[in-house]
């Protein structure tokens, strides 16, 4: 017997948005990694799936916790820090995922931890607006680093702001042996400014004393070119931001340089061949390293660590783009060599481009999950602003994740990463949403795009293998300037889906169906529905979050996160107003998507962001049911068979069955079948007389008033009491 507990979500409603379990004014969202498995189209594992992915990381590692171990730091979304503590040992590393915001530090552009105050803890560095630079103290200690801003924005002795002049990730380091770190700054016209360390203030603030614009007399001057090429040294003097990074890495007491340039697809290594006291340090290769030199974009900040305990430095990459391709960075850039060489004779082999292991399809990613094959379990579809294989990286596609799982244990695997077929130069910021359009009972798909206009894809297959194909380029020729995003809802109750699309302005424009549900007919109502301005973009979702039988309104923005709108008037008449309670971790590009994706009756959510990935966070609200007054008395329970047969033609039956306290289910239960919209097409309505009942009902496939209903996808609910119920999903075929 497949047994469904009371508290198990039905498919049906999860389809429609309506009649969601999720408690009124209480939102318990909790930010997972890995809640579930995703797979690669070569059926690999992603290590951190819903991570969300990285378009520009600058990384550093640092011991931030006194055990020995590196543990990760990333600036990549938001002014803030993502943290991954180390839980292995210093010979296996096992980066956990902790937070996007540590310590909840605004940082700008970079950030650099070191230890200036020489306290044996790290402090902070982080760009501020317009190249300035904030200090953060450590208050704390080696085991438990407090970070307090002292210094916003940091200047010299002569109480100047320090300004970097532009985008440029600086550095600090011990050039001269002195114990005391130097302040290094890559200029815009390709030289190295120093600063002289010259102790604490008296807020416990370092001095810095300006030295030089021209330090070594070095001058990078270098050219960016497409990934592939090479590199001509003097190739005209182009140079651009940069980042420096000091490291001794041949073993002889003094620090070398490495520089990163907006125009160098590679790395540009400076050899010091002086001694600790005395540097002396000039261009020894525009292309590093030697024997397999990194090729990218262009902007590649390098970091060193002894990530496998072999007293040796391995290099990592973060991959900002430059010159060369930014495009092509986006989802590659996280870039890991492993030093297979000496501690004198580094061999710097590349052994992959994606450190951190997570799903990530480029940029500016928006979800849809719909179980499209008939299944009984939701399927994951995901676009990006841009693909990064489509003609001239100018198109957006549709990736298929097919649900490998179940309903109650998902497992994504990428089975098509172009799952329309269909490129289009210039066709981008794909927004899909998937609606049965012409009312045959299969899915279609409407894609909104960045000129503004939807496009429709007709199913022109089955239930349960569609088949898509652009029907109209233009569909009923609505176009709202740059950057639509769809969402379609009933939202006045007529049984015909009404349209709301989202824009790059940060407003919603309303489209009233003035159709019918088989031919509607989208009228433009309003341009600012609500007065609403999310700053810019703006993508709405409609559920039922409260469960008050309307729908509620969540609108997704670029920079000021995901709100909701709760429905305080009626499914005819909304009423929207802001809900200060709801709130979610702000990411950069937030689409909002909620499914009841383990089936356990609430609502979770999933975020297209601009990373890249998709980041999730697990409804953890508690289904309660009733317990035992005694030993004796079994757990409360209500299940529903599949039905026979399935699919079926003409008619089918359906059994089910419940174990209730006959006060929770009195009154009534019923079973009612809806369409694939929705609508009621008939319904059974029982008395409880006893606390345990079995019973089978036999569907002859017409509505209310006996006429035959369509070939299709339908759904049938048990419903107990005003608490309990259980679904189904069924396939009539004529």
């Amino acid at each position: 017997m497949n047994r469904l507990h009371f508290f198990r979500g039905p498919a049906l409603l999860l389809l429609l948005g309506l009649f969601h379990f999720l408690q009124a004014q209480d939102y318990p969202f909790e930010r997972r990694i890995d809640p579930f498995p995703l797979l690669d189209q070569n059926g690999s594992t992603y290590d951190y799936p819903f991570f969300g992915g990285m378009n520009r990381p600058v990384l550093q590692f640092v011991d931030i916790d006194g055990n020995n171990t590196p543990d990760l730091f990333v600036q990549d979304r938001a002014s803030s820090i993502i943290f991954f503590r180390n839980e292995g040992s210093a010979q296996n590393p096992d980066f956990r995922w902790l937070t996007d915001a540590y310590q909840d530090l605004t940082v700008g552009e970079w950030f650099k931890f070191a230890d200036v105050d020489q306290d044996n803890d790290f402090d902070l560095f982080a760009e501020n607006t317009s190249g300035r630079i904030r200090y953060y103290r450590n208050d704390g200690n080696v085991n438990n680093p407090q970070f307090t801003l002292a210094a916003d924005p940091l200047q010299d002795a002569a109480g100047m702001d320090i300004n970097l002049g532009g985008f440029s990730v600086p550095e600090w380091a011990d050039i001269d042996c002195d114990n005391e770190l130097e302040f290094f700054l890559g200029t815009q016209v390709g030289t190295v400014s120093l600063y002289d360390y010259d102790g604490q203030d008296a807020n416990n603030v370092p001095r810095y004393i300006f030295v030089t614009d021209t330090f070594q007399g070095l001058s990078i001057q270098t050219g960016g070119v497409p990934n592939g090429g090479t590199l001509p040294k003097n190739n005209g003097g182009r140079h651009g931001a940069n980042s420096l990074t000091f490291i001794d890495i041949d073993n002889d007491n003094d620090k070398d340089l490495f520089w990163g340039d907006f125009f160098a697809n590679s790395l540009i290594y400076m050899e010091n061949s002086g001694d600790c006291t005395s540097p002396s340090i000039e261009i020894t290769t525009e292309e590093y390293p030697p024997a397999s030199p990194v090729q990218t974009g262009g902007f590649n900040v390098p970091r060193f660590a002894d990530i496998d305990g072999d007293m040796d430095y391995d290099m990592f990459i973060g991959v900002l783009g430059g010159t060369g391709s930014f495009i092509l960075d986006r989802a590659a850039n996280f870039y890991f060599y492993e030093n297979a060489g000496t501690v004198e004779a580094p061999d710097f082999l590349l052994r992959n481009k994606q450190y951190i292991n997570s799903m990530d399809v480029g940029q500016n990613t928006i979800p849809a999950l719909i179980d499209i094959d008939n299944d009984d379990d939701l399927d994951l579809f995901l676009t990006a602003e841009e693909d990064l294989d489509s003609p001239s990286h100018a198109n957006s596609r549709v990736y298929f994740f097919e649900n490998q799982g179940d309903k109650f244990n998902p497992e994504f695997r990428l089975v098509d990463k172009n799952y329309l077929n269909y490129d289009k130069l210039y066709d981008l910021n794909y927004a899909p949403v998937f609606i049965d359009v012409d009312n045959d009972n299969d899915y279609d798909l409407l894609i909104g795009k960045w000129d503004g206009k939807i496009s429709l894809f007709k199913n022109e297959g089955t239930p349960t293998q569609p088949s898509f194909s652009v029907s109209e380029e233009n569909f009923q020729s609505i176009d709202i300037g740059f950057n639509s995003t769809p969402a379609l809802v009933d939202i006045d109750g007529d049984n015909d889906p009404d349209m709301f699309v989202g824009e790059f302005n940060g407003n919603i424009n309303f489209f009233r169906n003035n159709g019918s549900l088989g031919a509607p007919v989208f009228e433009l109502d309003t341009t600012h529905y609500l007065d609403i301005d999310m700053g810019s973009f703006s993508y709405p979702a409609f559920h039922d979050i409260d469960n008050d039988q309307d729908y509620d309104m969540l609108i997704g923005s670029d920079d000021g996160g995901t709100v909701l709108y709760r429905n305080d008037g009626t499914p005819q008449n909304p009423q929207f107003v802001l809900d200060e309670n709801f709130q979610i971790s702000m990411h950069l590009r937030n689409a909002p998507a909620l499914a009841d994706i383990d089936h356990d009756g609430d609502l979770d959510l999933f975020c297209g962001v601009d990373g890249g990935g998709l980041v999730f966070y697990e409804n953890m609200t508690v289904a309660v049911g009733i317990e035992p007054t005694s030993p004796e008395q079994q757990p409360a329970s209500i299940y529903l068979l599949k039905n026979y047969p399935n699919p079926f033609n003409p008619s089918t039956t359906i059994e089910y069955g419940f174990n209730l306290p006959l006060t929770a289910a009195a009154g009534d239960h019923r079973l009612v079948i809806y369409n694939l919209l929705g609508q009621k097409m008939r319904s059974w309505s029982f008395p409880t007389n006893r606390p345990e009942i079995q019973r089978s009902v036999q569907w002859d496939g017409r509505d209310q008033n006996g006429s035959p209903v369509p070939s299709g996808i339908y759904f049938y609910e048990l419903t107990v009491g005003n608490t309990y119920r259980a679904s189904g999903k069924m396939l009539l075929a004529k």
